[in-house]
C-alpha cells in the first residue's frame, strides 16, 4: 500500500478527480492491511472533499475495526450509518458479529442477528458458522449443534466448515462419540474430511489417551491423500508418548 499514497495526488495533478470508487479501493487495502488510521484519514478526507462515503466504505472501515477487536467504535459506526440511513448488507453484518463472536461478545452477536431478521437482511452459512465457532469457544457445543438445526429450518446449507466446527468443538471437549457421530453425519451428506477434520479427530482421541485409534486415523488421512502437517504430527506424539515408534508409523 505504499503507493496508495500517491495515487490521488497523481490524479489531481492530471486534472483527474478522485471519485467514491477510488475512496474505496484505497481504504478497502487499508483495511486488508490492518491500518486502521489511514484507512479512518481516506474518509474523513473524502467527506472534507465532498464524496459521501458509500456502504462499501463503511463496510471496510467495520471489517477492520472488527479485526482489531475494537468493537465498541464498530458498533458506534454501525449504528452511525443506520441513522444516516445507509442499509447494512451482509457483509458488513457478518463482520461485526465476527468481531464480537472472537471477543466472546455472544450475547451482540445474537443480537446482531436479530436485527438482520428485522431489517429482512438474509443470514448465510457465513453468519451461523461464525455464531458456532463462538458457541464452541465457550464450550457450549450442544448450543453450536442447535444451530446447524436452525440453519436447515432457514433453508441454508450447512458447509463441510460447519461440520468441522462442531468436530473440533466435541473433540476439544473429550467427547469422542459426539464427534465422531458428526463425523459419520457429514459423511451421509456428501462431504470428504479435511485435514482439519482429522486434525480435531486426532487431538481428541490423543486427549483421551486413544493412541491406538489416533493411529488408524493417521493411515487413513494418508490413504486418501491428505498430508499430515505439524498439528497433526504434534498431537500424536503426544497422544503416543513413543517418538520413535510414531515416525514409524508416518513413515512406514
Amino acid at each position: 500500500m505504499d503507493e496508495a499514497d500517491g495515487i490521488i495526488k497523481e490524479m489531481s495533478e492530471k486534472g483527474l478527480v478522485p471519485d467514491s470508487v477510488t475512496y474505496n479501493i484505497l481504504i478497502n487495502g487499508y483495511c486488508r492491511c490492518g491500518n486502521v488510521k489511514k484507512a479512518f484519514t481516506l474518509h474523513d478526507e473524502m467527506i472534507s472533499k465532498g464524496i459521501q462515503p458509500t456502504r462499501v466504505t463503511y463496510t471496510s472501515l467495520i471489517y477492520v475495526l472488527s479485526k482489531r477487536g475494537r468493537m465498541k467504535q464498530a458498533d458506534d459506526l454501525f449504528e452511525k450509518i443506520v441513522r444516516k440511513g445507509i442499509f447494512p448488507d451482509l457483509i458488513m453484518f457478518n463482520a461485526l458479529i465476527d468481531g464480537h463472536c472472537a471477543n466472546g461478545n455472544m450475547d451482540r452477536a445474537f443480537a446482531l442477528l436479530k436485527e438482520m431478521d428485522q431489517m429482512k437482511v438474509v443470514p448465510d452459512e457465513v453468519t451461523f458458522n461464525t455464531l458456532m465457532r463462538g458457541r464452541c469457544r465457550e464450550g457450549k457445543v450442544e448450543a453450536a449443534r442447535e444451530l446447524i438445526e436452525e440453519m436447515k429450518s432457514r433453508g441454508i446449507k450447512p458447509d463441510h466448515i460447519s461440520y468441522n466446527t462442531l468436530i473440533s468443538g466435541y473433540s476439544k471437549r473429550g467427547d469422542m462419540k459426539d464427534a465422531f457421530r458428526v463425523r459419520d453425519e457429514m459423511l451421509s451428506i456428501g462431504f470428504n474430511p479435511t485435514l482439519l477434520t482429522y486434525n480435531a479427530l486426532i487431538q481428541g482421541l490423543c486427549k483421551n489417551e486413544e493412541g491406538d485409534h489416533a493411529e488408524q486415523l493417521l493411515k487413513e488421512m494418508i490413504s486418501k491423500g491428505i498430508t499430515p502437517n505439524d498439528n497433526t504430527y504434534l498431537s500424536l506424539i503426544e497422544g503416543i508418548g513413543n517418538v520413535e515408534e510414531f515416525l514409524g508409523i508416518s513413515n512406514p
